[in-house]
C-alpha cells in the first residue's frame, strides 16, 4: 500500500474545479484501491507528520510565489519519496481573454522547474504530454491519467421538463467558447420552443457580472483583464436577444448535484480550436453523460477523439446538429444512453484509479496492487 500526500495550493483550493477533478477524484480512486491518502496546503514549512507520512507526494499546477515548491519537492526526494507533478492546462499558451492569462509568464520558472525536478509527470492530455516531453526529455516518465466520474456524486437527472432545455456549463475562462454557438441558439429559438440555460461562468448573477465588466471598461479599471472584460461585454450584448436562465457557479463539490437538478435535455460543449484548448480533456462530456444528458461538442481536440456527435464551429453546422437533437426525441435518447454507457465504462472511478496507481508506483512496480497477481490467485482458487 502506498501513502499518497497531495500538496494543494491554498486552504481554499476546494473552490476550484481543478481541485475536484485532479485532487479529490484521484485520491478517492486510489483509496478505493487500498492506498492511504492525505492533503496539506503548502506553507512556509510543512509539519513533520506530513514530511514523514508519504511514500508518494503529488504536486499540481502552481503555488504562491513565496512558497518555494521546488525546494519542498527536493526535500521529499532526499528522503526517498517519489514526487509526481500533475498538469492539466497548457500554461505556455493561455489566451489573453482568459482571467488566468498571467500564469504563462509570471509562473513559468515554477511550473517548468517542477516538471524537471519531479520523478514523474501526470496529465489527462496526450497533446500536453507531447509538449512536456520536449521539455523534460525522453527518460522522464509521463503518464496519461484521465479525468473521471465519481458516480456517487453524479446522479441521473429528473428528465421530465415542461419545456425542452438546452444547457451549457463552464467556468469563467469559457466566455469566448460560448460565443461560438450563440448565433445558432438565437436562430433556433426563432424556430423552436426551448429554454437556454447557462450554468456557471460567474458566481454572481450573470446580468450583474456583465454590468460590472462594462463599468470596469468604461472606467479603465483592471487593465490586465481588458481582453477578458471585452469578451464578457460582447457576449452580454449577444445574450440580450436570447431566452435564457442563468444558474451561478457553485463550489465544485456541489456542482454534480446542481448539474443533475439543472436537468439539461441537451448539453453543448462549444470550444475554440486553439493550442490551449487542444490540451484540455473532455470533462464536460463526462459530466453531461454521467447525469444522462446527451452532448453535442465542437469538432476539435479533445472532443473529436471521444465524443461521437460533433459540430463544426460554424453557425450553420451548430444549427443543423442542435436542430436534430431538438426535433428527434428517439435520436436524443439513444445518443444519451450510448454516451453514458461509454463514459461509465471508460472514465469511471475504477478506470482512473488504475491510471493513477501506475503513476504512483515506484519503478519496478513496488507498493502497488498487482492486478495480474490478484487475477492469478482468483483463477487458482477456482
Amino acid at each position: 500500500m502506498s501513502r499518497i500526500l497531495e500538496i494543494i495550493e491554498t486552504p481554499t483550493s476546494f473552490r476550484s474545479g481543478i481541485h475536484y477533478h485532479r485532487t479529490l477524484v484521484p485520491l478517492k480512486s486510489l483509496r478505493s484501491r487500498g492506498h492511504s491518502t492525505r492533503e496539506v496546503a503548502i506553507g512556509q514549512s510543512i509539519p513533520d507528520e506530513f514530511m514523514e507520512y508519504p511514500s508518494v507526494v503529488k504536486f499540481g499546477r502552481i503555488y504562491p510565489e513565496w512558497s518555494k515548491p521546488i525546494e519542498l519537492m527536493k526535500a521529499y526526494q532526499k528522503q526517498g519519496k517519489r514526487c509526481i507533478y500533475d498538469i492539466d492546462d497548457d500554461f505556455w499558451y493561455v489566451d489573453p481573454s482568459n482571467p488566468s492569462s498571467g500564469v504563462s509568464n509570471v509562473f513559468k520558472d515554477m511550473y517548468e522547474g517542477l516538471m524537471k525536478q519531479a520523478d514523474a509527470i501526470t496529465t489527462p492530455s496526450p497533446v500536453l504530454a507531447k509538449k512536456m516531453r520536449k521539455l523534460v526529455g525522453k527518460k522522464k516518465p509521463i503518464y496519461i491519467c484521465n479525468n473521471g466520474i465519481d458516480t456517487e456524486d453524479y446522479v441521473e437527472r429528473p428528465h421530465k421538463n415542461e419545456q425542452l432545455v438546452v444547457g451549457y456549463m463552464g467556468a469563467s475562462s469559457h466566455w469566448k467558447d460560448l460565443k461560438i454557438v450563440l448565433p445558432a441558439i438565437k436562430k433556433l429559438q426563432e424556430d423552436y420552443d426551448f429554454l437556454f440555460v447557462i450554468q456557471g461562468l460567474t458566481s454572481v448573477p450573470l446580468e450583474s457580472d456583465i454590468y460590472e465588466s462594462r463599468k470596469a471598461l468604461q472606467l479603465g479599471l483592471l487593465p490586465e483583464k481588458k481582453e477578458y472584460l471585452k469578451e464578457v461585454c460582447a457576449i452580454g450584448d449577444m445574450l440580450e436577444s436570447i431566452n435564457l436562465m442563468h444558474i451561478p457557479f457553485y463550489t465544485p463539490e456541489v456542482h454534480p448535484y446542481i448539474l443533475s437538478r439543472a436537468n439539461f435535455d441537451i448539453g453543448i460543449a462549444p470550444l475554440e480550436d486553439t493550442e490551449f484548448n487542444n490540451s484540455k480533456s473532455c470533462i464536460k462530456f463526462y459530466e453531461y453523460a454521467a447525469v444522462g444528458t446527451p452532448t453535442l461538442a465542437s469538432d476539435v481536440l479533445p472532443y473529436k477523439t471521444e465524443v461521437k456527435y460533433l459540430a463544426k464551429n460554424t453557425t450553420e453546422d451548430w444549427y443543423k446538429k442542435l436542430e436534430k437533437l431538438i426535433v428527434d426525441d428517439k435520436f436524443r435518447e439513444k445518443l444519451a444512453k450510448d454516451q453514458q454507457k461509454w463514459v461509465l465504462e471508460n472514465r469511471s472511478l475504477a478506470n482512473v484509479a488504475l491510471e493513477w496507481e501506475q503513476a504512483c508506483q515506484k519503478e519496478g512496480g513496488l507498493e502497488v496492487l498487482n492486478q495480474k497477481k490478484s487475477l492469478l490467485k482468483r483463477l487458482l482458487k477456482k
